[in-house]
């Protein structure tokens, strides 16, 4: 009995440490950097409200490719996390 709880422990103990990682589910909220002063709003309507936070992009799959607004926010994908630094602009 012992030796199986040692194992179920082990077992959880590695599984946790191979969590995947933040935004690559519709439904996470994702702290990019600890420290960011964005990082304290609990959703996207908060973050959208304060005017020097930007969201952070949805990073899973998609039928269609994400679109953004110039803010970071997820036109037809979900917004997973608030932070202060501002999207990468691409061409």
């Amino acid at each position: 009995m012992r030796l199986a709880s040692v194992i179920l422990v082990l077992l959880l103990t590695t599984s946790a440490a191979v969590a995947e990682p933040c935004g690559l589910k519709i439904d996470d909220w994702c702290v990019e950097k600890p420290g960011d002063p964005c990082a304290r709003h609990p959703n996207v309507q908060a973050c959208k409200a304060d005017k020097s936070c930007y969201g952070l992009p949805y990073r899973g799959e998609s039928l269609v490719a994400c679109q953004f607004d110039e803010r970071g926010f997820g036109l037809n994908c979900p917004t997973v996390g608030c932070t202060s630094t501002p999207p990468r602009r691409t061409r």
